[in-house]
């Protein structure tokens, strides 16, 4: 879903000045929380609500739920703070590839009884592009815009007794510069196969370019579309669509024929006789050896049937 339409996009220049090489640091407004996971007590492993073993119950809630959610290769998150009385007060981190996430949970409003008196600490450590993608993605599925808290006066407040060094300003610039980041990197990703078709375009001829234009126009347009709508597996979808016609069109790709071996007629020469068989690299006969049947001792066996006679 699109949600930063009316938000006005920010410069490549601007953006990569504002992003942190190495970390981001970001805070965002948990509007839902529910008892939707559990502390393994015995490791202190984030479990699922349906985990028997013993156990602390802990309130996540929809910020980090959908973060967690768009890491592609994520361990199981590990809470360094485990909850207490208070369930929705809590810390874990967790792995995904080269991306470390910390995420931590704290009120800022009415002591915490209610989950709009929640923000979740949001700490990304890694490649910058990957961790741009993942705050895009979460911004996407989060449906609503969490830089924007339900209670402004007392989120100013926290910002200055927090010690972070940001303000809420600051918080909203940079959420939407790691969009714009993302945004950035997905439209390089199709401008980079749109010169790859052009290539492709100019081996072909007739109503095969033709053909392939018109099918490759119709997934950029839909690549352009889904990336307006910031949905970048729609983006995706349509990218592996062109590169499955690149490949199915390229002349180039296409495999090489293997030629069949020639036509083999049977002749008597090729038949060996049973004399000329070869075993164990030598050649043994197997007619048999007239020396052999001189040994063997010749019994007349006339006299006996004489003597019975």
């Amino acid at each position: 879903m699109g949600i930063l339409h009316d938000t006005e996009p920010l410069g490549p220049a601007m953006t990569e000045t504002m992003l942190d090489p190495k970390t981001s640091l970001l805070v965002a407004q948990v509007k839902q929380a529910h008892a939707s996971h559990r502390m393994d007590l015995s490791n202190k492993l984030l479990r699922s609500k349906h985990f028997n073993a013993p156990h602390k119950v802990v309130y996540l809630g929809d910020v980090a739920t959908t973060l967690l959610a768009q890491l592609p290769h994520p361990e199981t998150p590990e809470m360094e703070e485990a909850p207490g009385f208070n369930e929705q007060k809590w810390a874990l981190v967790t792995q995904s590839g080269d991306i470390t996430v910390h995420i931590s949970s704290r009120s800022y409003w009415a002591l915490g009884l209610f989950n709009s008196g929640y923000i979740n600490i949001i700490t990304l450590s890694g490649p910058l592009h990957e961790r741009a993608r993942i705050v895009f993605d979460t911004m996407s599925a989060l449906g609503h815009k969490p830089w924007e808290f339900s209670h402004q006066n007392s989120a100013e407040k926290w910002f200055k007794k927090s010690g972070i060094h940001t303000s809420s300003k600051e918080n909203e610039t940079s959420w939407l510069a790691h969009r714009q980041r993302a945004k950035d990197d997905l439209n390089g990703e199709i401008e980079r196969l749109q010169n790859r078709c052009e290539g492709v375009f100019q081996l072909l001829e007739g109503d095969d370019e033709a053909n392939l234009r018109i099918e490759i126009d119709h997934e950029i347009h839909m690549a352009n579309e889904a990336l307006r709508d910031e949905n970048a597996p729609a983006i995706e979808r349509a990218l592996a669509r062109i590169e499955a016609a690149l490949i199915a069109a390229d002349p180039r790709s296409m495999p090489e024929m293997i030629a069949a071996p020639a036509e083999i007629i049977a002749t008597g020469e090729d038949f060996l006789t049973i004399d000329e068989r070869e075993t164990s690299g030598e050649l043994a006969r197997i007619a048999p050896n007239q020396n052999d049947l001189d040994d063997v001792p010749f019994v007349d066996l006339t006299a006996s049937v004489s003597e019975e006679e």
